[in-house]
């Protein structure tokens, strides 16, 4: 029994693990799942880097990969879990338990509701857009047109909620995605 439980029999089984663990970080969907994924993954190479006496680097490998890394991930994703659009087609203030009509408003909520984010809508700020959603991280800003009756939703290229939103609203001909030159991405 005692011959199984080589150090390179665990080696290789533990590279073998890290092989499966890399495949559940690419195919899996649930973000916070692959951040675990992430943390484990990090935690096996550790483990192999101290077989490998290396211990500096495993003790690195530990504290940033299986500790820094996910933390920053948790932080990136839970600061993104609200949409905030600026309806410049709207006068005045809006009642936070107003049902908001319209197509676009559909759009929207069928969007925030597919990406299991929360809609703050919200009107009445001045500045350029460019401010508005680099400064003021304004993630949408809607205008319309009463004439053609169509809306206009601008937003900038970086972001990737923007690309996903320009796909959910192809198949409307009176909304259009506009994006626009920003700052970096901060989805």
């Amino acid at each position: 029994m005692s011959e199984f439980f080589t150090t390179e029999n665990i080696a290789f089984a533990l590279q073998v693990l890290m092989i499966i663990v890399s495949l559940f970080i690419v195919f899996h969907e649930k973000n916070f799942t692959i951040i675990i994924l992430i943390s484990v993954f990090s935690l096996i190479a550790a483990t192999l880097y101290t077989m490998n006496q290396a211990p500096d680097v495993a003790i690195a490998e530990v504290a940033i990969g299986a500790a820094i890394i996910p933390l920053i991930y948790v932080i990136s994703i839970s600061r993104q879990r609200e949409f905030i659009v600026l309806d410049k087609s709207r006068h005045g203030f809006i009642d936070p338990n107003e049902e908001l009509e319209g197509v676009v408003y559909e759009v929207l909520t069928r969007f925030v509701d597919t990406y299991d984010l929360k809609l703050n809508v919200c009107c009445d700020i001045e500045g350029s857009e460019e401010d508005l959603t680099n400064q003021l991280n304004v993630d949408l800003i809607i205008s319309y047109d009463p004439i053609k009756d169509h809306y206009t939703l601008k937003g900038k290229a970086s972001s990737t909620l923007m690309s996903k939103l320009s796909r959910m609203t192809s198949g409307h001909p009176n909304i259009s995605v506009v994006v626009f030159k920003g700052g970096d991405s901060i989805d």
